[in-house]
């Protein structure tokens, strides 16, 4: 690794991603903003994650249970005065690190970037009308580019949580006082489901631990856990357009709810309590 600073950290962790990850690094690879550094934590991948890792990476390394604690060893081992958390299924446009950096120097502490949802099935149809329905939201939103400093003081990632553990961050970097603005820059998600059995089986599994987040965050994990949001008003007329993406939409947040719920019921895993 390079004996120079950098300005940006890019942590990323990681499980079994093989598929678009390849893909992520190389977005990151291709920024017009270079001064950057990439540090990928996996979680002892059974496909060709850590290999990827390995060929892309200034620093690749192996940690789990799960992501938060994955995060906070890659930021352990960081040098950038900013950091910048990327999922590992997450394409950028080129000019994404720059317009962070251009945004950030106007005198914030951190920055909520918009995910775009990226996939031909019905499901990622869902998913695009559903995020492009959190865009510039003050509510549904997770800064995901921020100081170190800021990162380190409000005691980075809480390692108890899996689920929605950066709306929890967000909410301490917003009770610490610190500044965030959202920025006009896209991630494209590549990794949405083809199918509804992987809708249950991630929101199944997120629903296992979902307990621990609306128990430390009881005030605002209402908003986080709703089915149906204001905001999907936005769309709605473009769902009556379309009979099968009206169809799909409402079973999608009925497997998702159910999923959860019966998760909730489940109660966490093992490898998790």
């Amino acid at each position: 690794m390079s004996q120079k600073k950098p300005k940006i950290s890019v942590i990323i962790a990681c499980k079994n991603t093989a598929k678009w990850f390849e893909r992520c690094l190389i977005s990151i690879k291709n920024q017009t903003f270079q001064d950057f550094e990439i540090i990928v934590v996996d979680n002892f991948s059974s496909d060709d994650t850590y290999e990827i890792a390995k060929k892309y990476a200034d620093l690749a390394m192996q940690t789990g249970p799960e992501r938060s604690t994955q995060f906070n060893l890659g930021f352990k081992h960081s040098n950038g005065e900013y950091i910048y958390r990327i999922g590992p299924d997450y394409e950028l446009e080129l000019d994404v690190l720059q317009r962070c950096i251009d945004k950030i120097e106007q005198g914030y502490d951190a920055l909520a970037l918009h995910n775009r949802s990226v996939g031909k099935s019905i499901w990622a149809q869902v998913r695009y009308l559903e995020r492009e329905s959190y865009r510039d939201s003050n509510e549904i939103v997770a800064v995901r580019f921020m100081k170190a400093s800021v990162f380190k003081s409000v005691g980075m990632f809480d390692e108890n949580l899996v689920a929605n553990e950066d709306f929890d961050l967000h909410k301490r970097i917003v009770e610490a006082g610190y500044k965030w603005a959202h920025v006009d820059a896209i991630e494209n998600h590549l990794g949405e489901p083809e199918n509804i059995i992987e809708v249950w089986n991630k929101f199944y599994y997120y629903g296992r631990t979902i307990g621990r987040y609306m128990k430390k965050n009881q005030d605002t994990s209402k908003k986080h856990i709703t089915l149906f949001r204001p905001s999907f008003k936005k769309f709605y007329f473009e769902l009556y357009k379309s009979p099968k993406l009206f169809v799909a939409f409402h079973i999608y947040f009925f497997v998702k709810g159910l999923a959860g719920l019966c998760g909730l019921l489940v109660g966490a895993p093992k490898n998790l309590k």
